[in-house]
């Protein structure tokens, strides 16, 4: 704003926001608010909101700065103290997290979101033993008076985590479960959460018919728009202009990208994995799933309310624009490296879209396609609770038209010149990597330019903490139990198989490719 806004106009503006993040058009509301969030430094309930935004966003480094900034106004409100502590530990600085949410639980010790959010923090840490002892713990004592409903449908969805190791009797806790997911008084969200709770608990326990009607229950209490036509016409236009004589004269960003690598593919083909493996290189420090290439293509095309950017317009590509965008991507990949390290690593599974734009963004940088049974992949993708908005996994049908978009796109990046046009790029097996991963990872160090080193073979053996819905699997050593669990949801395949059934029997990927 040209004039400094005054306290009237940054609370109508706030007003404004509040009202497009409370119908989910979060990004909406973080473009009213953001011209004047920086005059609202004294406003904690202004900074507070922002936070939220930012978070539904998945802007969750960006929301701690300004819930600390309701904290330092709030400083003895447990509910400010508690968002600060969920945002903490959803952008991975865990340590930090729990100091926040100790803070929370000693201002008010019967606050059960806070005692969720610290059980649930426990068990990233796989302090599981911990976790069970607290929710028993407040469970037991907590007054009747600040225990309702909606409280207990959020323990319950933290309590379903420790099935079954920790849980004695999983048939009551599912039919808990169930009673909160048929209760209207419960939030749609948390309706929509537990009932995926319920799926994964039946599942474990073979009732597969029954887990895939949760999943579905599940995606229907939470009804997230998705329009797979619109979808489409945006990859087209995206393929064309990327493959086009325009953008093979496009200008490269000058910086030096050949530190990073990006791992990429469809969510739930294995990149969580493959950075667990790698993190354990000497050589290799990994970042999680990065959003600085997401936002940098953002500011280069703006997508529409909502959507990902899938950049079709070049008119903002010019030298200058495009080195200053590469150096502050590259500075924040580059924020928190550590001595010695030579790579850092992105694993954004839906950088795929972006793969032209990071040649000319990072020039240098690799690219690691992870790649999985289209069926496999697809069911975890449907059957994965995710706090963002995954529309294209509502059905089966939507999914199998985004799993076609997305190996249309990988194929056209495919087909263009390397590095220029296409950064350096090697596909990863999933399932070669789970039977037998010396040779498998021998050829991506090659491919990187690194000695191999045996340690990367014992993913379990790290005791970094992973963020992803891949946190659990990633902890475990490399077993092939989730080879081919299509199977168990195989009558129910069809719309996915219309569209997919073209890539179920790829060739082996080659030491070449």
């Amino acid at each position: 704003m040209a004039k400094k806004p005054t306290p009237q106009q940054i609370a109508e503006r706030a007003q404004s926001a509040f009202e497009l993040h409370r119908v989910g058009r979060s990004s909406e509301a973080a473009r009213v608010l953001a011209p004047v969030i920086e005059h609202a430094v004294n406003m904690p309930k202004v900074n507070y909101l922002f936070g939220q935004i930012l978070g539904s966003n998945g802007q969750h480094e960006r929301s701690v700065v300004f819930f600390r900034r309701a904290c330092k106004k709030l400083h003895s409100d447990p509910i400010t103290r508690t968002e600060l502590a969920l945002s903490l530990k959803r952008s991975g600085q865990y340590e930090e997290s729990m100091v926040e949410i100790k803070k929370a639980r000693a201002m008010d010790p019967w606050y059960a979101r806070a005692a969720a959010i610290e059980a649930d923090l426990l068990q990233d840490m796989s302090r599981y033993e911990e976790a069970c002892a607290l929710l028993d713990k407040f469970e037991k004592e907590v007054p009747a008076d600040r225990m309702g409903i909606e409280e207990q449908a959020h323990l319950l969805s933290i309590r379903a985590r420790l099935s079954p190791r920790y849980i004695k009797n999983v048939d009551q806790l599912i039919e808990d479960i169930f009673e909160s997911v048929n209760d209207k008084r419960v939030n749609r969200q948390m309706r929509s959460i537990l009932a995926s709770c319920a799926a994964n608990l039946l599942e474990a326990k073979g009732r597969y018919d029954e887990a895939f009607d949760a999943i579905t229950r599940s995606k229907m209490e939470r009804a997230i728009p998705w329009d797979p036509d619109d979808y489409s016409r945006r990859t087209d236009a995206m393929i064309k202009a990327w493959t086009s004589d325009a953008a093979a004269k496009l200008p490269s960003a000058q910086v030096d990208g050949s530190g990073v690598i990006f791992i990429l593919g469809m969510p739930r083909s294995g990149t969580s994995m493959l950075e667990q493996m790698l993190s354990l290189h000497p050589a290799i420090q990994p970042l999680g799933e990065r959003n600085d290439v997401v936002h940098t293509a953002a500011a280069i095309d703006p997508p529409p309310p909502g959507k990902l950017s899938m950049p079709a317009n070049f008119s903002r590509l010019t030298p200058e624009n495009i080195t200053k965008l590469g150096k502050a991507c590259l500075m924040a990949l580059n924020a928190t490296r550590e001595p010695g390290k030579i790579y850092v690593t992105d694993k954004q599974p839906f950088n795929f879209v972006y793969v032209p734009l990071i040649a000319k963004l990072l020039p240098g940088a690799k690219v690691l396609h992870t790649m999985r049974d289209p069926r496999d992949t697809c069911i975890s993708y449907f059957k994965q609770w995710f706090n963002g908005k995954h529309g294209q996994a509502n059905s089966f049908e939507t999914l199998g038209r985004y799993y076609h978009d997305y190996r249309r796109t990988m194929a056209a990046w495919e087909s263009l010149e390397q590095p220029t046009r296409c950064p350096a790029m090697m596909r990863v097996q999933y399932e070669q990597v789970v039977s037998n991963p010396e040779p498998v990872m021998r050829r991506v160090l090659d491919f990187l330019g690194l000695e191999f080193d045996e340690r990367v073979l014992s993913p379990e053996k790290s005791d970094r903490i992973v963020t992803t819905a891949s946190r659990e699997q990633v902890k475990s050593k490399l077993h092939t139990g989730s080879v081919a669990r299509w199977k168990r949801y195989e009558k129910h395949l069809g719309p996915l198989l219309e569209h997919v059934s073209q890539y179920i029997d790829d060739p082996e990927p080659t030491d070449g490719d």
